[in-house]
């Protein structure tokens, strides 16, 4: 459940960056304070969304999301430039609210849901991140990853741990879920890799291989839309090795 709901952070964030912000060059990180009454965990402190270094913390708290909306309107309610609006709100992610702010040179985001166990309380996650510097070339998504013609890298996001290093990539093309299997499996099978699983889920339209060497091991999802196949790949490196 944890790594569903951080692909579902990271689309967000990307879809952010590229959406809802201008294009400025990077100044001094703002400070983004938690909600009221909230535990608060990093998620990551190094991390990268999509090219660009992003931190992240998760936080739950018994307030509603009406009430953690209205604490970041009040908090953000001063423009940062003059006839701008202090911040910005998206309402077409569900189940997700999500209210952001650019300041000094920073996107600083903030999404937050219900509870499944506790309607009366939410959860999400505060991140901030650089804007892109309009004199640099935007980053190259999905370097050095294998992808069949005309597939496209929606998002991607590294971390790195102690004694680890995680990537994840969300890719999508026209071709069938077959045809991506077989591209992949003919790729990793070609460098020598361990195949630890193959296997359709339930059709044609899902399947899952999993690849390993020593120091690595790369999860791939297939996943049939009703136009695209998505690929979701997960790869860790160790790096104690």
């Amino acid at each position: 459940m944890r790594s569903s709901t951080y692909m579902v952070l990271k689309r967000l964030v990307g879809y952010l960056l590229l959406t809802l912000v201008p294009t400025m060059v990077v100044a001094g990180k703002p400070k983004l304070p938690p909600p009221p009454n909230a535990t608060v965990e990093w998620v990551g402190k190094d991390m990268e969304v999509n090219g660009l270094p992003t931190a992240i913390r998760a936080f739950h708290t018994r307030e509603s999301i009406e009430d953690v909306v209205r604490f970041y309107r009040r908090e953000w309610q001063r423009p940062v430039e003059r006839g701008k609006p202090g911040y910005m709100e998206t309402i077409d992610a569900y189940p997700w609210y999500i209210i952001s702010r650019v300041e000094d040179d920073y996107l600083l985001t903030v999404q937050v849901q219900v509870k499944q166990n506790d309607k009366s309380g939410s959860w999400g996650y505060l991140s901030i991140s650089p804007l892109v510097d309009p004199k640099n070339d935007p980053p190259e998504l999905g370097k050095n990853i294998p992808k069949m013609r005309g597939s496209h890298v929606l998002s991607e996001h590294t971390s790195k741990d102690p004694g680890k290093n995680a990537r994840t990539l969300i890719i999508t093309n026209e071709h069938s879920v077959p045809s991506n299997v077989t591209f992949y499996r003919n790729y990793y099978n070609g460098k020598g890799w361990t195949k630890e699983t193959d296997r359709a889920l339930g059709t044609d339209k899902v399947h899952s291989l999993v690849y390993k060497t020593k120091r690595d091991r790369v999860t791939m999802m297939f996943l049939k839309d009703k136009y695209y196949t998505r690929i979701v790949i997960n790869s860790v490196t160790n790096s104690l090795f």
